[in-house]
């Protein structure tokens, strides 16, 4: 009777640690911000000035182009840019056309405690000049020091994505203590 139970102890206890892992990497596998940003835009660019052969895509429920600069009733010239991810915030905001980075950051709120900001970036609505989309933008350093030096020039219909740090949490500190628990309960039980 005590070798049968102590076969089922150490069968649930080596199942638990083999499951567990899959279900936390099951969950870290799905990455919310991919690095390519033609999925998250459905219409091709058109530029970003008025083009006289092809008309401006309006998007639906606003009413004016969303990849062009419009001015307000003061004469002001604004975009409008995206801030998606970990900020207080996030959404389409409206801003003037000379707005960096940090503006938008205090529109949104700023970063949540959640942040990783060495890994922010920046997504081009359209490729530049040199067919760039994609900049990475460390904010950690702007936030330590004050340095801009990566900031880049927002242009309408940007998105700034600023992800979660997925460090090591106290949920995933405790798995791992539990997983290792149960690697010595097995091994204790095994050798006695």
């Amino acid at each position: 009777m005590k070798k049968t139970f102590r076969r089922f102890i150490v069968f649930v206890l080596v199942a638990q640690i083999f499951i567990s892992p899959l279900f936390a990497v099951r969950a870290f596998a799905q990455q919310p911000y991919g690095s390519s940003s033609g999925l998250l835009y459905s219409s091709p660019s058109r530029g970003y000035q008025n083009s006289y052969n092809q008309p401006q895509q309006v998007m639906p429920g606003y009413g004016m182009p969303q990849d062009t600069y419009f001015t307000d009733s003061m004469g002001n010239i604004l975009m409008y840019v995206n801030v998606l991810g970990e900020v207080y915030k996030p959404g389409q905001h409206i801003v003037r056309q000379d707005s960096d980075v940090s503006s938008v950051l205090s529109l949104v709120g700023g970063p949540t405690e959640d942040a990783d900001l060495k890994k922010a970036k920046l997504l081009r609505y359209k490729p530049d000049e040199d067919g760039r989309q994609t900049y990475p933008i460390n904010l950690e350093l702007y936030f330590e020091k004050g340095d801009r030096s990566e900031f880049v020039e927002l242009k309408p219909n940007d998105t700034l994505v600023i992800p979660e740090d997925r460090g090591l949490d106290t949920n995933m500190a405790l798995r791992i203590a539990a997983l290792i628990v149960s690697a010595a309960s097995v091994y204790a039980i095994a050798t006695n």
